[in-house]
């Protein structure tokens, strides 16, 4: 392993552990903050995967799944359809 894996893999920690408390709140970013973050951040993971960048392709999927987690979360607020 190179150690910028291990740099990215821990920087994205640090952001996915951050967005835990905006998923448990009531109120959620808009939909233009949260859908182009998560479609980015998705194709940052093919792209730390094509450079064997393992541990930072998992972290940043996990930070990418939180945002979409945010993006249904936010589209259930807008159509009315949350429990």
């Amino acid at each position: 392993m190179i150690w910028q894996d291990y740099v990215l893999m821990t920087g994205g920690m640090i952001l996915w552990i951050s967005i835990l408390p905006m998923i448990r709140a009531k109120a959620k970013p808009p939909c233009l903050t949260s859908i182009p973050t998560s479609v980015i951040l998705t194709i940052f993971v093919v792209c730390l995967v094509t450079l064997n960048l393992y541990l930072a392709a998992f972290s940043t999927a996990c930070t990418a799944i939180f945002w979409w987690i945010l993006v249904f979360q936010r589209m259930q607020l807008i159509t009315g359809t949350r429990d």
